[in-house]
């Protein structure tokens, strides 16, 4: 009697055990579905247009409590009758055991988990794949050193180093102290004599980024701080001086063009190309120089000046950086062909010159160059005139 009464009430725990995994089972897949609705509100509409999720969720959650509360009653009875078998001694305990029902828990009642597990993932995923930019205002770096390396003083750049303690040193400060096998500040002997890499201090100084300081002048450039001055030194938007001789102007060569023509009236030729034939004005000629590729310019200035045997020329490029002399290639030429003035009997002056030679770079932040110390094409008197006010008609071919 005993045995059937334990059948029976197993046979019960069983079925009320499925039956809670089978409605807990229905409900897990809702979950996987409608993973978009777990970040939204949790309502939506089905496809027919019925009831919400939350509605199907609380009788499911009814429905998984009632059968919980069976199936609990059931397995105190059953227990009550397992204890009755085992006094008997007749038969070995069948009934499952703790794995087996542990095994049956999982896979009936870990549905809150479950979602709780999806709903985790997906947050996770997105925050390691969006890293927001932010911009601190007011943020001020009260000591420098921090940023610097404590033997050369020079701004700390990937790859650093670090001993034991947590001294770091730059790349190549490192190879200069690995002989010594002791840290520089705490002489703390080095494993191997070998620093190791601070990653961590690698991103930072990475993250952190400062304006140029040609902002003003048109950059919008954010270089990390480390990069800072070597972009200073190739930075396209480092102010040019005016060559005007009571004029403190400064800007961009795109703005000393402007300032030229506006402000002094110059004569200023912008897109030039290669070959062209310019009038040459006594005094400052400037002329926009466009690269072949294209995306590129360089702002030239002729300085045609009046000497006792002709006109001198003189060629630079106004440039805020200096730069090899063999970067830059200029050709003057000159070609005259006409009457002369004195009578001989219809003679013609036919004069044909042409130079070429490197152009010289500067900011003219020291004033205009000595002439006299530069490369200068001659146009000898004879020639042009001594009283011609039109300028000289010279070919210009800039090559860079």
């Amino acid at each position: 009697m005993a045995r059937s009464i334990a059948s029976s009430s197993r046979r019960r725990v069983m079925a009320a055990l499925d039956h809670e995994g089978d409605t807990m089972a229905r409900k897990k897949r809702r979950v996987y579905v409608a993973i978009e609705e777990i970040e939204s509100h949790g309502h939506e509409e089905d496809d027919d247009g019925g009831e919400e999720v939350e509605e199907e969720d609380e009788q499911s959650h009814g429905e998984a409590d009632g059968d919980g509360d069976d199936a609990a009653a059931a397995m105190e009875e059953s227990d009550g009758h397992d204890e009755e078998g085992d006094n008997g001694g007749d038969e070995p305990d069948q009934s499952p055991d703790g794995d087996d029902m542990e095994e049956e828990e999982e896979r009936g009642g870990g549905v809150h988990g479950g979602e709780a597990e999806v709903e985790t993932f997906h947050h996770s995923e997105q925050a390691s794949s969006a890293r927001p930019v932010v911009a601190v205002a007011g943020v001020t770096v009260e000591d420098a050193d921090a940023l610097e390396c404590g033997v050369c003083c020079l701004p700390l750049r990937p790859p650093i180093f670090q001993c034991e303690v947590g001294h770091v040193v730059c790349a190549p400060c490192r190879d200069k102290l690995a002989p010594a096998g002791r840290c520089h500040v705490c002489r703390a002997a080095v494993a191997g004599g070998e620093y190791r890499r601070c990653h961590a201090l690698e991103r930072l100084v990475d993250a952190i980024r400062v304006a140029c300081p040609h902002a003003a002048h048109g950059c919008g450039a954010t270089p990390a701080y480390h990069a800072l001055d070597a972009h200073r030194r190739a930075c396209p938007h480092a102010p040019c001086r005016c060559p005007g001789e009571s004029c403190g102007f400064a800007g961009s060569t795109a703005a000393l063009l402007d300032h030229f023509a506006a402000a002094h009236a110059w004569p200023c030729v912008a897109d030039v190309r290669a070959g062209e034939t310019h009038r040459l004005h006594d005094g400052f000629n400037f002329h926009r120089v466009e690269h072949r590729g294209g995306g590129d310019h360089r702002l030239i200035m002729l300085n045609m000046t009046r000497e006792p045997l002709g006109r001198a020329i003189s060629v630079l490029c106004i440039h805020p950086h200096a730069a090899p002399a063999a970067e830059m290639q200029c050709e003057l030429r000159l070609h005259v062909s006409r009457p002369a003035d004195d009578a001989g009997g219809g003679l013609c002056i036919s004069h044909y010159q042409k130079s070429v030679f490197h152009i010289g770079y500067s900011d003219l932040a020291d004033g205009v160059p000595d002439r006299r110390r530069r490369f200068q094409f001659v146009v000898p008197r004879h020639v042009v005139g001594g009283d011609n006010e039109d300028g000289v008609q010279i070919r210009v071919r800039i090559k860079y």
